[in-house]
């Protein structure tokens, strides 16, 4: 059963990392996050690349931005975009849409 990875509050967002040894929790308030952006990609699936989409949202905790692919997160992930988009409009995050 596939769960929520992006979670969105008023002024804070809550992710869920999935490495490969371990599920780790990032918080991460608003004045923190650097930018948001929605970007076109590659993504393989079934030994082909195929076109897709993912969400990459740059902080100041982290030297490396988090990434969310359509694929992996295909459940969710139009909700993930409304909700970024909305957070990112609210508390006046720079937010990028490329697709």
């Amino acid at each position: 059963m596939a769960s929520r990875r992006i979670y969105c509050d008023k002024t804070e967002l809550v992710l869920v990392v999935v490495g490969k040894n371990r599920v780790s929790t990032v918080n991460l308030r608003y004045d923190e996050i650097v930018s948001i952006r929605f970007q076109r990609c590659k993504e393989i699936r079934f030994f082909w690349p195929v076109s897709s989409e993912r969400i990459v949202i740059t902080t100041r905790k982290s030297d490396k931005p988090f990434i969310y692919t359509k694929y992996r997160e295909k459940k969710f992930f139009n909700e993930y975009k409304q909700e970024l988009a909305k957070f990112a409009k609210e508390n006046n995050v720079t937010f990028y849409n490329e697709l």
